[in-house]
């Protein structure tokens, strides 16, 4: 995938390019960056058509071709779009003002114009650049596939072995990774900045990648760390996300367990998103993957068959009564689950009177059937909030 048009006014060689037109157009992708000089030239017109540029360029010229009818740019913008161009940039050289039919037919077919100084970026910084943004996004890319393939696909320990190999030649065989999910959102292109930042600044034998929004950090040692609960694996952990020069405030942040072994790679990036989703259903900041409890279960599953029957008869039959009756059963189970089922607790956390929640919690009882067993019914609750939330989250 290449990147886009607005992707690439954020480089460094375009930041001062100054739009004229086709404002609309700026999600075309850029494919590879061209040199326009006299494909246009007034010569040319009579003869056979030709294509002169490919589908995708992102055309530079300086208008030389034109220098001396004005009524030629028309023509060579109805070209590039023909000829499925996907911008036109011009250097100021010849003209500062683009003619007033140029920047409406521009306007009417979403083709962006720019117009940038003489005396700023050179032709070839600009190719070079965007070449060299395509080929870091589609490596990008390439990463995020093979990280989609651990975190989804069953995979024998020899190719997990080897995919990781094929990540990073350095890791070492002993590891854990980190997971951080940015609380507000930052476009694709900012991310990279990040990761490349994040890559920069790593050991060798570390390596940070993306993931739909998300960033991975594969640490890896030497040294084993026997007890995943230990004082020195926390110590470490501490260490190495406190080393970041990200705000962490910033992000939820999960950690998998520490694996004696890299072909459990796909277990430790599984157990690290797993950790940073419940931290974002709990609002906190940082969670281990050994401090999930049931979420260990639900987390892996929660697209199951049986998992949405399940939520079906807990929290689907509530949210049902809630909207034929305009009650807010749910509200309060949700309050009742993270008081730890306390009635007292959950009246003081949605300011009503505890009788008033004791009526609620009984007439869930009643929608669920559960009425002689406290111990089921919380259990069922629990599990059903629970998947309620992670799919409030996901």
């Amino acid at each position: 995938m290449a990147i886009t048009i607005l992707e690439a006014m954020k480089l460094p060689t375009l930041k001062d390019f100054e739009l004229v037109a086709g404002y609309r157009g700026l999600d075309r992708v850029i494919q590879r960056a061209s040199i326009m000089d006299y494909e246009y030239e007034k010569s040319l017109y009579g003869k056979p058509i030709q294509v002169f540029f490919e589908q995708g360029d992102f055309v530079i010229s300086s208008l030389i071709y034109a220098k001396d009818d004005p009524s030629l740019i028309l023509e060579s913008v109805k070209g590039l779009v023909s000829d499925g161009a996907s911008g036109l940039a011009v250097k100021n050289i010849y003209y500062d003002v683009l003619p007033h039919e140029v920047i409406q037919y521009a306007n009417e077919m979403d083709f962006p114009i720019f117009m940038f100084d003489k005396k700023g970026s050179y032709y070839e910084d600009i190719v070079t650049e965007i070449y060299d943004k395509n080929k870091e996004k589609n490596s990008l890319n390439v990463q995020e596939a093979k990280i989609g393939i651990l975190l989804k696909e069953y995979m024998e320990k020899s190719s997990v072995k080897n995919m990781a190999k094929d990540f990073n030649i350095y890791f070492k065989e002993n590891m854990f990774s980190i997971c951080l999910k940015p609380k507000k959102y930052i476009d694709e292109n900012s991310l990279s900045n990040i990761i490349n930042t994040l890559n920069r600044a790593l050991d060798v034998s570390h390596t940070a990648y993306r993931y739909h929004g998300c960033i991975f950090i594969i640490y890896t040692y030497e040294k084993k760390y026997r007890d995943k609960k230990s004082i020195e694996f926390t110590k470490l952990v501490e260490l190495m996300i406190y080393s970041l020069f990200l705000n962490l405030k910033d992000y939820y942040v999960g950690i998998s367990n520490f694996h004696k072994y890299i072909d459990e790679l796909n277990f430790a990036l599984k157990e690290s998103m797993y950790a940073m989703r419940v931290a974002s259903i709990n609002e906190e900041n940082i969670k281990y993957y050994y401090e999930i409890g049931v979420y260990k279960l639900l987390m892996p599953y929660y697209s199951d068959i049986y998992m949405a029957n399940f939520y079906g008869d807990t929290v689907g039959k509530i949210t049902q009564y809630d909207q034929k009756y305009n009650t807010e059963l749910l509200q309060t189970c949700i309050e009742y689950i993270k008081s730890g089922g306390n009635i007292k607790g959950t009246a003081k956390l949605i300011n009503l009177h505890e009788n008033t929640v004791r009526y609620r919690i009984n007439k869930v009882k009643e929608i669920l059937d559960i009425t002689n067993s406290e111990f089921e019914f919380y259990e069922e609750l629990s599990l059903g909030i629970k998947l309620y939330m992670i799919y409030q989250n996901i």
